[in-house]
């Protein structure tokens, strides 16, 4: 099952490094390929090393001061190498929420992948010669939204290793690498009682370090508290709470 995880973490290592193109139907395959090699060497021990683990996370990023939290969520599993050292891979979420007012010109793409640009400041729908032919916050009287709400989402595939820091009956502290390949980014757009959302598949990656506790629950179930802080240039910070599982 080792072997599987290094194969698969070093072919998403090979394509951020040579910028070798993937579709995300690979990606899914190999981790639900990975989830269901998983399942058959559970009843092949007699003392399972394996975890299931989600929950719901709380997301921002340091690049800007104004961003609030968006709410996301993650999935995945487990393997225990030792008493110590744990590798996983789930699929988890990085965003933020902005808020954009008169003087911020905006950004999107359209449906037929053209990027579309305006500036509410002007209270005309501008393109600079991108093709655009629509007003997106024409209320019907001609009248533009002042301030907006932007909600960024990416959806990623994540890797990731934890060593134990310290252990005993009632709490355990680890911390270890992450790294993702996000796939899918979301902005959802907000201003009064309007709403339109826009989405575009991405070929991206972030990494970064964790750190957090796992609390003993009841028998096999604990919770997992955590932080996760982005090195990359996005700098996202994850607050995550999770249900996790020994199988």
């Amino acid at each position: 099952m080792i072997r599987w995880c290094i194969i698969l973490f070093k072919s998403l290592i090979d394509y951020n490094v040579y910028g070798l193109k993937y579709k995300m139907g690979n990606i899914m395959k190999n981790f639900f390929l990975l989830l269901a090699l998983s399942t058959t060497l559970l009843f092949a021990q007699e003392t399972s090393k394996w975890s299931l683990y989600g929950g719901v996370t709380s997301m921002n990023t340091s690049i800007d001061e104004s961003a609030t939290n968006l709410l996301g969520s993650s999935l995945g599993f487990g393997y225990k190498i030792t008493d110590k050292l744990s590798i996983g891979m789930g699929l988890s979420q990085r965003g933020f929420t902005g808020e954009h007012g008169y003087d911020e010109p905006y950004c999107y793409w359209d449906e037929e992948d053209d990027r579309i640009c305006f500036d509410i400041e002007d209270d005309t729908d501008k393109d600079e010669g991108r093709g655009n032919d629509r007003p997106l916050f024409d209320d019907g009287e001609d009248e533009w939204h002042g301030e907006h709400e932007i909600s960024t989402r990416y959806e990623g595939v994540e890797l990731w290793m934890s060593y134990t820091l310290f252990d005993n009956d009632n709490f355990s502290l680890w911390t270890g690498p992450v790294y993702s390949v996000l796939y899918e980014l979301t902005e959802e757009v907000q201003a009064d009682d309007f709403t339109e959302s826009f989405t575009e598949e991405i070929e991206e990656s972030d990494y970064g370090l964790m750190i957090g506790a796992t609390l003993p629950i009841k028998n096999k179930l604990g919770m997992n508290i955590g932080y996760y802080h982005s090195l990359d240039e996005m700098e996202f910070n994850n607050v995550f709470i999770e249900l996790n599982l020994f199988l």
